[in-house]
């Protein structure tokens, strides 16, 4: 059983906390991150949710998940990072990069973080990731237009996508 922290539209904890599958009133949000790991050659890693996954399985995305219950958002996003791919960061590493394109019932936090040179081990979750690729703008962008990234990907960077190119430095 996951706990999470129920949020208003405003991203302000109500006090209420819950387990993740409870359903939520209206008005009643929970709090997802993401976050984008680029090289110092400027490509980022991808991962593919496993074919377990009920939504999108098979499909690649960055990683990210949701709060949990007493978890600031950037704590949040490290611990996703740290279990769905045992890449350890610090919180003075994260980059903002701005909200998701708010999607009832979650609110999304987004983040980016440019590592120095690739870990030596990416080390996948069961149930969660099964693979994962170090991808180039064009590989990218032709992943996008071929859809193999799962949908919330792009319908959540609707409300940061212009922060997300400039931190990667690519232009479109």
């Amino acid at each position: 059983m996951e706990m999470i922290d129920v949020y208003d539209v405003n991203g302000n904890k109500t006090g209420r906390i819950v387990d993740r599958e409870t359903p939520l009133g209206e008005g009643e949000y929970r709090m997802a991150v993401g976050i984008w790991v680029s090289d110092a050659e400027g490509n980022l890693l991808v991962t593919r949710r496993s074919k377990e996954k009920r939504f999108a399985p098979g499909k690649w995305e960055n990683s990210g998940g949701h709060v949990q219950a007493g978890e600031a958002p950037e704590d949040g996003i490290i611990r996703e990072l740290r279990e769905e791919t045992g890449v350890d960061i610090s919180p003075t590493q994260i980059i903002y990069l701005g909200k998701a394109a708010v999607s009832w019932p979650y609110l999304g936090l987004n983040y980016g973080v440019r590592l120095q040179s690739r870990p030596q081990e990416i080390r996948l979750q069961p149930g969660e990731t099964e693979a994962y690729r170090w991808v180039s703008h064009e590989e990218f962008t032709a992943m996008r237009d071929g859809g193999d990234f799962a949908p919330s990907v792009f319908e959540h960077m609707k409300g940061y996508y212009d922060a997300f190119l400039a931190f990667m430095g690519w232009q479109e």
